[in-house]
């Protein structure tokens, strides 16, 4: 188990984004001490994790949340199965512009110029 502190640490998060996590729902119930102070478990160190990871990839806590609730069924219905066709063609447009950025810089490294003459 570790306290909320050890979680921050571990996870580089900040306490208070920690606990808006919680309050946002995308922690389960945290369990707490007698003294109301909040333990983490091993399964919410690991939501964590995802939700980092998550918040890497652009993703909104709306979608993050959304994802996480995916988790816990089994049956996904057909909201879910079209939320997540959505968010794959909003990750393709994100992966083909960040491309498009990586073209620029290789053709202009493989230039070794930056700006054309006259510009």
């Amino acid at each position: 188990m570790y306290s909320i502190k050890q979680a921050s640490t571990f996870t580089g998060l900040s306490i208070d984004t920690i606990r808006y996590y919680e309050k946002a729902g995308l922690l389960p119930k945290v369990q707490r001490l007698p003294n109301r102070h909040r333990v983490f478990s091993p399964p919410d160190m690991e939501r964590l994790q995802i939700i980092i990871c998550m918040k890497r990839a652009n993703l909104s806590l709306e979608e993050i949340k959304f994802y996480l609730d995916i988790s816990k069924t089994s049956n996904m219905t057909p909201e879910m199965i079209s939320g997540m066709l959505q968010h794959k063609e909003k990750v393709k447009n994100q992966m083909n512009q960040l491309q498009s950025v990586l073209d620029f810089i290789d053709e202009k490294l493989t230039k070794g110029s930056w700006l054309k003459e006259g510009s």
